[in-house]
């Protein structure tokens, strides 16, 4: 007798291999840290154009998989703040890399002036992140 189709299953295969080609599209796409795509001196119109609109498509991808990061991190920190007993630090400790960080592309991440920031850092500190570009 034939096995019945499974709508989830097929679905969890699909979405599965939506989320590889996602994440390799953001790595062949961002590339490295120190690379980038246009340099200072390759500024015409066009390429402006084609950066926005890479950056527009990246953003795409990326802005749901930081939100839904976010929102898993707001969840997971308001339960670590009930399950210490109202542990307000390490409450944070949980929060502010989830929350904190980079929700949209822009083309100057693209050209490598910003860095893409996932997991984000508290704005109150007084030294966040200490970067150095490496020529």
């Amino acid at each position: 007798m034939k096995q019945p189709y499974s709508f989830l299953k097929g679905f969890m295969k699909q979405g599965v291999g939506g989320l590889a080609l996602c994440a390799f599209a953001l790595v062949v796409c961002l590339g490295f840290p120190g690379t980038s795509w246009a340099g200072e001196e390759d500024s015409s119109p066009s390429n402006e154009a084609m950066l926005g609109f890479g950056s527009g498509v990246l953003t795409l991808v990326y802005l749901p998989l930081k939100s839904a990061y976010a929102i898993l991190g707001g969840i997971v920190g308001g339960f670590t703040y009930a399950l210490t007993g109202g542990n307000m630090d390490t409450a944070k400790s949980v929060w502010e890399p989830s929350v904190y960080g980079t929700y949209v592309i822009t083309p100057d991440h693209l050209k490598g002036n910003e860095p893409v920031r996932f997991y984000g850092s508290s704005p109150y500190e007084e030294e966040p992140f200490v970067t150095e570009r490496v020529n």
